[in-house]
C-alpha cells in the first residue's frame, strides 16, 4: 500500500518535468499571490529556482503595517529577481470610512495634504429634505470638530506611512518597475511606476536614509473650512457639515499650490468618488471666505 501511495506523488510531482522552464514560468506567473508562491517554492529545486523569476507579486498586508514586521516581507521579496510589479493590499482601518476622503502629493518629503470630511452626505436634495425637513443651516459641533482633526492626523500618519513603504521597496528591489499600495476595495492608492519610479530610487541614492521622508515637514500654510451646507450642481449630491483640512509647504509655489488644490479629475467610477472632489472644487470656488488659517497642525509621527 504504501509503495503505491509513494508511485502516486512521483507521478504527481513529475508532471510538470515534460514541460520547459519558459511554460512552467509562465504558470507560477498567474498565480501572483505571494503566500501561494512561497507555498510552492519548497517543493523542489527547479520549482524554488524558477519561481524566483516571475515579475508580478500581489499580497494582502496585516490590518496594521509596521515598519519591523514590513522589513520581513522585503527580504523575502528580495530574493525574486525578476519581480517588476508589486501590489500591496491593505485592509480598511476606522480612517477609511467612507465618510472620510484625502488626497496628498509627495515630491521627496510630504508636500500637499487635503482632508475632507462630512458629518452625512446624501445622492440628491429629495433625500437630504427627506432626512433633514428644510433645515439649511447646522451649527459645527466643537466634539465632532475636535475628533475630525485627530482623523485628519491620522490619515496625515499613515499617508507618510505608505509612502515610506513605498519608498522601501523602491530602494530595495532593485528590478522593480511598479509598485502600488491600496485598501483591499480600492478606495485608496499610492502607486509609482516608470521614470518615477527610477526618479524615486535615484533620489534614495543621495539619501543617508528614506527615514528622512517620515517628517512631517510644513510650514505656516495650514488651514480649516467648515461649510454647514453643501449642494453639488453637478453630482446632485448634498453634503451635511462639511470639514477640510489643507496643509502644504511652505515654500511650495503658487502655481504647484493651484494645481494640486484647484484640478479635478473627471474621470471616476466611483460616482460618490467624484461627489468627493467636486465639493473641493465647489468650496475653492464659492466658500474661500470661510477657510482660516490655523497656526499650526501639531502631529507625532511614531511608526
Amino acid at each position: 500500500m504504501k509503495n503505491i501511495e509513494k508511485s502516486h506523488v512521483e507521478d504527481d510531482s513529475s508532471s510538470f518535468e515534460p514541460l520547459p522552464d519558459d511554460v512552467v514560468l509562465q504558470i507560477f506567473s498567474k498565480l501572483i499571490d505571494l503566500k501561494t508562491l512561497c507555498r510552492c517554492k519548497p517543493v523542489s529545486k527547479r520549482f524554488y529556482r524558477i519561481i524566483l523569476q516571475v515579475d508580478t507579486i500581489s499580497f494582502i498586508a496585516k490590518h496594521r503595517i509596521f515598519l519591523s514586521s514590513f522589513s520581513s516581507v522585503i527580504r523575502s521579496l528580495k530574493f525574486f529577481g525578476g519581480l517588476k510589479s508589486l501590489c500591496i493590499q491593505v485592509p480598511l482601518s476606522r480612517v477609511d470610512c467612507p465618510l472620510f476622503k484625502w488626497k496628498v502629493k509627495f515630491r521627496g518629503k510630504l508636500d500637499s495634504f487635503i482632508f475632507l470630511s462630512p458629518n452625512s452626505i446624501y445622492s440628491n436634495k429629495e433625500s437630504y429634505i427627506n432626512a433633514n425637513g428644510q433645515d439649511q443651516e447646522e451649527e459645527e459641533d466643537m466634539e465632532l470638530r475636535e475628533l475630525k482633526h485627530i482623523d485628519a492626523l491620522e490619515c496625515l500618519k499613515k499617508s507618510v506611512m505608505r509612502h515610506f513603504i513605498l519608498l522601501s521597496c523602491i530602494k530595495s528591489i532593485p528590478s522593480l518597475e511598479k509598485v502600488s499600495i491600496m485598501d483591499c476595495d480600492k478606495r485608496w492608492r499610492v502607486s509609482a511606476s516608470g521614470a518615477k519610479v527610477t526618479e524615486m530610487r535615484n533620489d534614495l541614492l543621495t539619501l543617508p536614509s528614506e527615514s528622512h521622508y517620515l517628517r512631517l515637514e510644513f510650514g505656516c500654510r495650514v488651514s480649516r473650512c467648515y461649510v454647514p451646507l453643501l449642494e453639488l450642481p453637478i453630482s446632485g449630491y448634498v453634503m451635511k457639515g462639511v470639514t477640510v483640512f489643507l496643509c502644504e509647504r511652505e515654500d511650495l509655489l503658487e502655481d504647484e499650490y493651484d494645481s494640486f488644490w484647484k484640478t479635478v479629475e473627471a474621470d471616476f467610477e466611483d460616482k460618490e468618488e467624484a461627489a468627493y472632489c467636486e465639493a473641493m472644487m465647489e468650496i475653492f470656488k464659492n466658500h474661500m471666505g470661510r477657510i482660516e488659517r490655523l497656526n499650526h497642525l501639531a502631529a507625532v509621527v511614531d511608526f
